[in-house]
């Protein structure tokens, strides 16, 4: 029986915990501007990536999707303030001034081979122990 109030117990508690403050998932809509772009070998486009829903301001990140396909622990997405790569980024790679900044402006530099790439904007509330994340992308045509 005091397994079972214990059990019941910690059940309520954890279930008055919520989701601490926390929107639900389906109230928060990231977005990138413009949401397509077409940009010349070696260019750049600036990008501005936005959340609606959210019930404090983010921490952003910028990356490029195929390089994080590619290699997780290099995404070649990089703060204004680090110097840029001088290789590792075969599909252009992308600076932001700051994590807390939001809404997020980024400038993404074209690679010098042709293609269509993927930046994405992702925004997280962190509130205690849990987080929700949110992502948009851009596709960039490479010519």
């Amino acid at each position: 029986m005091r397994l079972a109030v214990a059990v019941v117990g910690c059940g309520l508690f954890l279930a008055s915990c919520g989701t601490g403050g926390l929107p639900h998932s389906n109230q928060v809509v990231a977005t990138v501007t413009p949401s397509q772009a077409m940009v010349q070998l070696g260019g750049t486009v600036t990008l501005t990536g936005s959340a609606t829903g959210f019930t404090a301001s983010p921490i952003v990140q910028w990356y490029i999707q195929e390089s994080k396909n590619l290699n997780f622990n290099d995404d070649c997405g990089y703060l204004t303030s680090e110097s840029p790569p001088q290789s590792g980024c075969p599909y252009g790679y992308v600076t932001y001034p700051d994590v807390a900044q939001f809404p997020s402006s980024a400038t993404y530099y074209a690679p010098t081979n042709p293609g269509t790439f993927h930046v994405t904007f992702q925004a997280t509330q962190v509130v205690e122990f849990d987080h929700l994340t949110k992502t948009a992308q851009a596709v960039i045509t490479v010519q």
